[in-house]
Order: C-alpha cells, then sequence, then structure tokens
C-alpha cells in the first residue's frame, strides 16, 4: 500500500457552495421553530442553538486544504518524489542507500538526505513551532546538527514535521539499516559507505564493532591566493589510517551565536569573549549537546595527503557520530601533530 504525504504549505481555501447551502437548512429550521406553537423560552432556546449550529457547520465546511506542491510517496519500488519538476527517485528498497537527519541547533528546520551510490537526494522539513519536536522522537533522536545554509528548507516544498516522522517510521520499517548508512564519494569519486557495521573508503575498512582511535582536529592549508581552514577526522585500526577532511564551513555552526549558547562545550572558535548560544525555549536536547561534544576539537598539522579522503563537510559529524559508538582502544594524544603508537614511526610531520 502507498504511503502519500504532501510537500508544501497547503492553504485553506473555500467550498462556500455547499457550507452556504447547509448554513441556509440550519437557519430556515431556526424560523420555523420561531413561529411554533411552542412557549416562547424554548422557541428561543432551539432557534438560536440552530442559528449557532449553522455557523459552526459554515465554518467547518468552508475550510478545505489546499493542492499540495507536491508529494512524496513510499511504494513498493521506494521512494519517489513527485513536484513540478517532475518525478524523482529518492531510494528504491532493492538498493542500498541512506537517510541521513539534518537539523538547525534551534530545531525548527530539518532535511532529511537520501543518499545512494548514484546520487544524494534532499527533503527539507519544516517545523511549525521548535517545541513539537519532542513529539518525532524519530526526527528528533535522528537529527544531526548542522549550519543554517546546511539545511535545505524550501517553504513552498518541504514536509511538515509530523509527515517528516511518518516518513522515517516508514524507512525503520522496511529499510532499518538505511538510518545507519551514508553512502558517498569523495572528491575523486572514490566510494564512502558507512553502514552499522563499518566504515568503508576505497579499500581500506574500519570495523565499527572492533576497538579503535579517532579524533578530530582543525588545520591551515595554504593555497595560491588563500588561507583554507579545514576540519579533519583521524581515524586509526590496526594498520589502517584514515582522515577525513572538509572545508571548514564559513557560515559554521560555532559561529553562530544562536546556535549553542549554556551547553558547555568548547568549539573551534569558542574563544574568550566570544558569543555563547542557546536552544530558546527548548533547553538543551542530548543530541545537540551530543554534537558539541563531537564539535570539540584541537589545532593540528596539516595531514599527509595520501591518508586524506576529502568528503562534504554535511557528513563529517554524521561519521563522527558513528565512530563515537564504537569501541575505543585509547584517546589518541591532543598534540598538535597525529602521534603514532609507541615503537611506530609517525606518518604526520612533526
Amino acid at each position: 500500500m502507498a504511503l502519500k504525504l504532501p510537500l508544501g504549505a497547503r492553504p485553506v481555501e473555500g467550498s462556500g457552495r455547499r457550507a452556504a447551502l447547509v448554513a441556509a437548512v440550519f437557519v430556515a429550521c431556526a424560523l420555523a421553530v420561531a413561529f411554533a406553537p411552542l412557549a416562547w423560552w424554548a422557541r428561543a432556546a432551539v432557534a438560536v442553538a440552530l442559528v449557532v449550529t449553522a455557523g459552526v457547520l459554515h465554518h467547518r465546511l468552508s475550510r478545505r486544504m489546499g493542492p499540495a506542491r507536491g508529494w512524496i510517496v513510499l511504494d513498493g519500488d521506494g521512494i519517489r518524489r513527485f513536484d513540478a519538476a517532475g518525478e524523482t527517485a529518492l531510494a528504491r528498497w532493492r538498493d542500498p542507500f541512506g537517510a541521513t537527519v539534518l537539523a538547525t541547533a534551534d530545531r525548527s528546520r530539518f532535511c532529511v538526505v537520501f543518499t545512494s551510490a548514484g546520487a544524494t537526494r534532499y527533503v527539507s522539513v519544516k517545523l511549525e513551532t521548535p517545541d513539537r519536536v519532542d513529539a518525532m522522537p524519530t526526527l528528533a533522536e535522528r537529527a544531526t546538527t548542522a549550519a543554517e545554509g546546511d539545511v535545505r528548507v524550501d517553504d513552498d516544498a518541504s514536509l511538515a514535521g509530523e509527515e517528516a516522522e511518518r516518513l522515517l517510521e516508514e524507512v525503520a520499517t522496511r529499510s532499518p539499516a538505511a538510518l545507519d548508512r551514508i553512502h558517498i564519494s569523495d572528491a575523486t569519486g572514490e566510494p564512502i559507505l558507512l553502514d552499522r557495521g563499518g566504515l568503508r573508503v576505497g579499500a581500506r575498512y574500519i570495523d565499527l564493532s572492533a576497538p579503535l582511535e579517532w579524533r578530530s582536529f582543525f588545520f591551515q592549508e595554504a593555497g595560491a591566493h588563500a588561507v583554507t581552514v579545514c576540519q579533519a577526522t583521524y581515524v586509526r585500526q590496526g594498520e589502517t589510517e584514515i582522515v577525513l577532511v572538509a572545508p571548514l564551513p564559513g557560515d559554521g555552526m560555532w559561529r553562530e551565536s544562536s546556535a549553542f549558547d549554556g551547553v558547555g562545550a568548547r568549539t573551534p572558535s569558542d574563544r574568550p569573549g566570544a558569543p555563547r548560544a542557546s536552544m530558546p525555549g527548548l533547553g538543551v536536547h542530548p543530541s545537540l549537546a551530543r554534537d558539541v561534544r563531537l564539535l570539540q576539537a584541537t589545532a593540528g598539522d596539516p595531514p599527509p595527503r595520501e591518508l586524506r579522503r576529502a568528503i562534504d563537510h554535511v557528513f563529517m559529524l554524521p561519521l563522527r557520530r558513528a565512530l563515537d559508538r564504537a569501541p575505543r582502544i585509547s584517546r589518541v594524544p591532543s598534540s598538535p601533530s597525529l602521534s603514532a603508537p609507541e615503537g611506530r614511526a609517525s606518518r604526520f610531520p612533526s
């Protein structure tokens, strides 16, 4: 059975003819009662009741939802989007895909990102009131905090929060592994696949059920005309080493004074005197507190290029979340450069 979820605001439109006809019938009955051979108080009470009923019915019948701007349809084949641009396949049940939830720090806007070997698709979500997020447990718990500019919201083609919750619940039923999967590629086109079991980056594989070491840091990369600040996540398991890198967003979350006030974590630009941020009216949601902890980083040296894998920066935090759930060997030393274990030469410049 197909599930259809409307996209975009659906304005209330009137169906006046039917409403007026029903209201007229009740008003006529009220007039008839007014001249009926009954006690005056009985005639008055019944007539007033009929007039009030006519008003209520007219109001309700004259309100109906306008046409949706598009639809998200889930059927036996997969998930598709229908809008003015036509039909777009978001995911197919028979193919591996991921469903990642991004959210602004105040949890007023969300985005469900469908990733697969062929494409990355975005479905925007907008809540009428942010305090409604607690009524949507899957959406709230799965959300990874992203910068304002990374959460794509089109008010004319967004899912309502309740509809997004239904979408995620259906995905959890039909393809539960998708909620823990990310299927992307690096800047060279080499595939990167995260699932519940592990992280595969090209030919390298990190087993997320076995102990590993990882840490986050940021570094400066000097170019021909400018210096770029990059965020990085270093992962090591046995002889396998990977460094995921991405440019630090210009409107990064740590620069938004409304994002993390009162959370109590320090982030890359958390300098003395820098503003802090909060979630007005919501307090600190556990998922937000976790994300702030995962954003903590130290300054380091640029990693060797043979270890680097450049990714879209919106996936850096979701990948760190998966690494954070894996067992740890020990914390990697927080020195300016990455250190190798005892008896093994470091591959990072001192």
